[in-house]
C-alpha cells in the first residue's frame, strides 16, 4: 500500500502578510502618484503653451485697438467739419468737393476692431479653461473676453447700419460716379482721381440739414464705440501684464 507524504507548506504569520500587503499598497499609490504628476506635467505644458498663444493674441488686440481708436477719433472731427459745410449758407465749388470727401472718408464706412480670440475659443470649447492653474487667471482671462468684449462687438453691428443708413441717404445729394470704384484688368479696384470740381445733386437747405443729422448720428454711435474701444484696451493691457509677469513669458 502506497503512503503519500503531504508537503510541508510554511505557513505565514501576521508580520509577513502585513509586509506583502504593504509592498502591494506601496506599489500601487506610487504608480497614482507618479501617473498624477505625468497629468499634472502635460496639463502644466498644456497651460503654458495656451498662455503663450493668447499673449501673442494680446499683443494683436493691443496694437489693433490702437489703430482702430485712432482711425474712429478722426471721423468724430472728420463729421464735425462735414456737419458745419452742410449746414452753412452758401457753397463754393470748393466745399462742394470738400463735402465729397469727407463723406466718402468718414460717413461712407466703418472702421471696426476685429478680435484675436483664437486661444479663447480653443479654451471654452475644449473646456481646457479648467487647466488654469488659479481660479484669478480664468476670472482674469474673462474679464477682458467676457461681456464687455461681446457688448463692444455688438456696437459694431449697430455702426454698421447706421453707416448704411447714412450712405442710401446720400444717394439723393452725391453723385456716385465721382469716388465709384472701377474693375482693373487684373480684377482689382481702384478709384479714378477726383475731378476738379465735384458738384452736389442739391443744395437745397432742408436735404443738406436733414443728412447734417444723419451723420451726427453716425458720429453718436462712433463715440459709443469709441469709449467701449477705450475700455477693452485697457482690459487688454492689464491682461496681457498681468500673464506676462505671472507666466514669466515676454
Amino acid at each position: 500500500m502506497e503512503v503519500h507524504h503531504h508537503p510541508n507548506v510554511e505557513k505565514k504569520n501576521f508580520k509577513e502578510y502585513f509586509l506583502e500587503f504593504l509592498m502591494i499598497f506601496l506599489a500601487v499609490t506610487m504608480g497614482f502618484f507618479a501617473e498624477s504628476i505625468r497629468e499634472n506635467l502635460t496639463d502644466n505644458s498644456k497651460e503654458k503653451q495656451y498662455i503663450k498663444s493668447m499673449i501673442a493674441d494680446l499683443k494683436n488686440d493691443t496694437a489693433m485697438l490702437r489703430d482702430v481708436i485712432d482711425n474712429n477719433m478722426k471721423r468724430v472731427s472728420g463729421i464735425d467739419t462735414l456737419s458745419l459745410l452742410l449746414n452753412k449758407t452758401s457753397l463754393t465749388v470748393d466745399d462742394e468737393k470738400r463735402i465729397y470727401i469727407l463723406n466718402s472718408h468718414y460717413v461712407s464706412n466703418v472702421a471696426a476692431m476685429i478680435w484675436s480670440d483664437g486661444t479663447i475659443r480653443q479654451l471654452l470649447t475644449s473646456g481646457n479653461l479648467r487647466l488654469m492653474s488659479e481660479q484669478g487667471t480664468s476670472d482674469s482671462i474673462m474679464n477682458y473676453y467676457g461681456p464687455h468684449k461681446d457688448m463692444a462687438s455688438g456696437q459694431t453691428d449697430i455702426l454698421f447700419e447706421g453707416v448704411k443708413r447714412a450712405y442710401f441717404a446720400a444717394e439723393d445729394i452725391f453723385d456716385r460716379s465721382f469716388t465709384k470704384l472701377q474693375m482693373n484688368k487684373d480684377r482689382s479696384f481702384s478709384r479714378k482721381p477726383l475731378p476738379d470740381t465735384m458738384r452736389l445733386l442739391t443744395k437745397e437747405k432742408t436735404a443738406l440739414k436733414k443728412y447734417s443729422q444723419m451723420s451726427l448720428t453716425t458720429q453718436g454711435l462712433i463715440n459709443n464705440y469709441l469709449s467701449m474701444l477705450f475700455d477693452m484696451h485697457k482690459r487688454a493691457k492689464n491682461l496681457l501684464l498681468f500673464l506676462q509677469a505671472k507666466y514669466d513669458i515676454k
